[in-house]
């Protein structure tokens, strides 16, 4: 017994000295870059495992910052961030080397880029790792490609936005764009106050969440395995609707919708003229359509 303790205060000493020797050897590095307006279209980041924050500015510069923290041998910045042309690039690569690489020991950083309304024509942004909050920015192209990590996204406004996810959940909330495509592996999606007149949303494992929707021109929604479900603010008032499902359950409530054909996998009917189209596809799921 003396001897466990005596290790066990011994364990503690080290750790001890290994956690002041780290504080110790860290240093904070703090950066901010601005950039005129009139000479940005484009804004491309490549971000390895730091979260992302885009927000709205009234200034009229986009501007760049972040805050980390790193140790004292590591010398080389943790963030690129460059003007190439019309284009602001910003690059953040882990500097973990060999077994240490893959290792988290909580968040690192979060880069955040403070944008004007349609300062910037186009936005690409690719993350490997970190959580992605987008908060009232208006673009014309919006694409982002992530491997894991949570998605917020609200108030966006766009012509386009692609979204390519592998891993990790999906909100959009109070946005509106002419053309939304959505490509998902694992997670859900979950879409709240977004109007969209064609939408395309793929899935392979994860739920589909609709809520408080406006009727568009389009809306596809496909699930290999997921539930699907479309809740629409106001009811249509021109729709062609398809729903399949071989998990044979489907559930249609819409005001003046007819049906057409109707089997336990299939429901197909519509409203109106008949004008817009609703199809929806589910391998192993529940579809709900009200």
């Amino acid at each position: 017994m003396k001897k466990a303790i005596i290790a066990l205060i011994f364990v503690i000493a080290i750790g001890g000295i290994f956690l002041t020797l780290k504080i110790d050897g860290e240093k904070s590095i703090t950066e901010e870059q601005s950039f005129d307006v009139e000479e940005i279209k484009e804004l491309e980041l490549n971000i390895e495992s730091w979260d992302i924050a885009l927000e709205n500015t009234e200034f009229d510069k986009l501007t760049i910052k972040f805050n980390s923290k790193q140790q004292q041998k590591k010398q080389s910045n943790p963030v690129e961030i460059k003007k190439d042309g019309n284009k602001v690039k910003v690059l953040q690569q882990d500097t973990e080397k060999g077994a240490m690489k893959n290792l988290s020991f909580g968040k690192k950083a979060t880069i955040h880029i403070s944008i004007p309304n349609n300062a910037v024509s186009k936005i690409a942004l690719k993350n490997s790792y970190g959580d992605i909050k987008i908060n009232n920015i208006e673009t014309e192209e919006l694409t982002i490609s992530t491997d894991s990590g949570a998605k917020i996204i609200k108030g966006l406004s766009a012509v386009k936005g692609t979204i390519t996810s592998t891993d990790g959940e999906l909100s959009i909330v109070d946005s509106s764009l002419n053309e939304l495509t959505i490509a998902a592996t694992n997670g859900d999606s979950y879409i709240t106050r977004v109007n969209s007149l064609k939408t395309k949303i793929t899935s392979t494992n994860g739920e589909v969440l609709m809520k408080e929707i406006s009727e568009g021109k389009a809306l596809f929604v496909e699930t290999a395995s997921g539930d699907i479900t479309i809740s629409y603010k106001e009811a249509p008032t021109s729709l062609e609707l398809i729903a399949n499902s071989e998990s044979s359950d489907i559930s249609v409530n819409l005001e003046g919708y007819q049906k057409e054909e109707h089997t336990e996998q299939l429901k197909k009917g519509k409203i109106g003229d008949a004008s817009n189209k609703l199809e929806l596809i589910s391998n192993e799921g529940i579809i709900t359509v009200k």
